[in-house]
């Protein structure tokens, strides 16, 4: 079987991590590379588990995301969708188990599937309070909403073979480089358009837009799409006061893609532009330095190897 090799593609996340700080993304994307088989305790398979961990918010939305995914996965199978009180039970379940091996650092004894949280790993002082709140706020509330949504009742109003897709990762090529791309769901009306939706458990983000205006071109390949038959919606599950989940319509239109195209291009090329060989995507540690904001570190799981603790 011929070496894995590390090829330069592009993702959302990963233009997020190059624009928040250089060090991180040459931690995250080139020094941890192999790590998966890499000796304990080597700088490599550090870097590579680090690069696994979440911070508490971020893997509360994970929770929400992989419940949603199993949900409308066992639907699309089976046409049934669970009750809620199921759902919760579930996803209870799972969130101890995540939780507890998270706080007993098992992730540094796990080959893969890694899950962790870099509160755990830094000894971060969270109150059980706190974890409590996280926990009814963003997993257990979002859910709720979720249930709630006039967006559930869309799903569940669309036949199953015009579902399109489920949290499935997938990539396209744009001007030759790999886009990966993982769309919450996608399902297609009556009327022939392309429906895009993204599940988010913070709050409304200008980049959320440009995320879903790539799904947008995304679609217009993998479906053959119309230019004007792709809609994009991001569903805002946190509410207060139990609301229900709320859908923001995104801008699928020639602009708002042409837009997101000069983003990608200029992201890609910055990117590219860092490499000591742009064929071979080769990277060197001293050209991708740190951020002087040592504030900004305290929230980054690379902080023991970058010696910002």
């Amino acid at each position: 079987m011929a070496d894995l090799q590390n090829e330069f593609s592009w993702s959302k996340s990963r233009h997020d991590k190059f624009r928040e700080c250089r060090r991180a993304y040459f931690y995250a994307y080139y020094a941890s590379w192999g790590g998966w088989s890499a000796p304990a305790g080597s700088l490599v398979r550090e870097l590579y588990v680090l690069k696994k961990l979440s911070s508490r918010w971020q893997w509360a939305g994970s929770v929400v995301h992989d419940a949603i995914k199993q949900l409308l996965t066992r639907a699309r199978a089976s046409g049934d969708l669970w009750p809620l009180e199921r759902v919760l039970e579930q996803t209870r379940q799972k969130a101890r188990a995540q939780f507890g091996a998270s706080r007993d650092k098992s992730y540094w004894r796990e080959s893969s599937k890694i899950v962790g949280l870099t509160e755990h790993e830094y000894a971060e002082p969270v109150t059980g309070a706190d974890w409590k709140q996280l926990y009814e706020s963003v997993i257990d509330g979002s859910l709720r909403a979720f249930y709630q949504s006039e967006v559930l009742e869309e799903i569940r109003r669309t036949p199953r073979d015009r579902w399109l897709g489920v949290d499935e990762l997938d990539h396209w090529f744009f001007e030759g480089t790999k886009i990966w791309v993982a769309v919450d769901f996608a399902y297609r009306d009556a009327e022939g358009r392309v429906h895009l939706l993204d599940w988010k458990t913070g709050k409304e983000r200008g980049v959320d837009h440009t995320q879903v205006a790539s799904y947008a071109l995304y679609a217009r390949q993998k479906w053959d799409v119309r230019p004007d038959g792709v809609v994009g919606g991001l569903v805002y599950l946190v509410q207060d006061g139990g609301r229900p989940a709320e859908r923001t319509s995104v801008a699928a239109d020639e602009p708002a893609l042409e837009a997101c195209r000069e983003l990608m291009r200029g992201s890609i090329a910055e990117m590219r532009g860092t490499l000591v060989d742009r064929e071979k995507n080769v990277a060197r540690v001293e050209d991708f330095p740190q951020i002087e904001d040592r504030e900004r570190c305290r929230r980054c799981p690379f902080r023991r190897p970058c010696g910002r603790l």
